[in-house]
């Protein structure tokens, strides 16, 4: 089967790959992973995807979880990419990004996956961040094992964010 798979993809330049190198180039795209870039409160809108509840009328599975006050909180965890600055290590996955709100420290998300992208030069990560989306280049605390870093809150695609390579 490998040989086979292989000598059919070799007109198109393809290449046997791990799933680390899989891991990491849907991080760069910010392709989530169920269970790892997500909890069990995260709804299609805090990934960003909107239109297919709107338009649908008709019941379907999970149509009712939409639609609760739980899910039309202001503050919900949002998915966003974190830059961390030049020359900087990954953050660490599970870190949390803080704030200090009367002499006390909030979780205001987490880290849900972080690498090294050998594409991009640079570390890049995906969080769940309260009101993510609206806070695109704000730069946060983040906390692990009481060392504090500076993340800079990002769209989650990280590569190619208009698409140009995927639909050449």
């Amino acid at each position: 089967l490998w040989a086979h798979l292989r000598e059919a993809g070799q007109a198109l330049d393809a290449v046997v790959i791990g799933l680390e190198a899989l891991m990491i180039l849907r991080a760069e795209k910010g392709f989530i992973v169920i269970g790892k870039d997500t909890d069990g409160t995260t709804l299609p809108h805090d990934l960003g995807v909107h239109g297919p509840r709107a338009k649908r009328k008709t019941e379907f599975v999970g149509r009712r979880s939409l639609f609760t006050e739980e899910a039309s909180r202001d503050n919900r965890m949002q998915l966003v990419g974190l830059a961390v600055p030049q020359g900087e290590a990954p953050l660490p996955t599970g870190a949390h990004g803080i704030k200090r709100i009367d002499g006390r420290l909030h979780s205001q998300g987490f880290v849900t996956s972080s690498y090294q992208s050998p594409t991009l030069g640079r570390p890049v990560a995906l969080g769940l961040i309260e009101r993510g989306a609206t806070r695109h280049g704000e730069t946060i605390d983040i906390q692990h094992l009481g060392k504090i870093s500076k993340a800079t809150i990002t769209a989650p695609c990280a590569f190619d964010p208009a698409g140009d390579r995927l639909h050449a």
